[in-house]
């Protein structure tokens, strides 16, 4: 039989771990991954409208001075 790899018994360990720590119940651990999944699209979609109202206020900005007011 052929030894299993360092890799191969590292991906095992964190399986196990995982599953015991949603007591191996797997409608559990999706239901945690699909409410983490929300919560970064949601950081992410209030990240891109602070972006904007950035943009706005810089193009404001730029428009009464005729100067550029960020260095991206």
């Amino acid at each position: 039989m052929i030894k299993d790899s360092p890799i191969v018994e590292d991906t095992r360990r964190v399986r196990r771990k995982i599953s015991e720590k949603f007591n191996h119940d797997i409608g559990r651990y999706i239901a945690y991954l699909q409410s983490e999944a929300a919560l970064r699209q949601a950081k992410k979609a209030t990240q891109q409208s602070n972006d904007d109202r950035n943009l706005i206020t810089d193009t404001e900005n730029h428009e009464q001075t005729g100067k550029e007011t960020r260095a991206d």
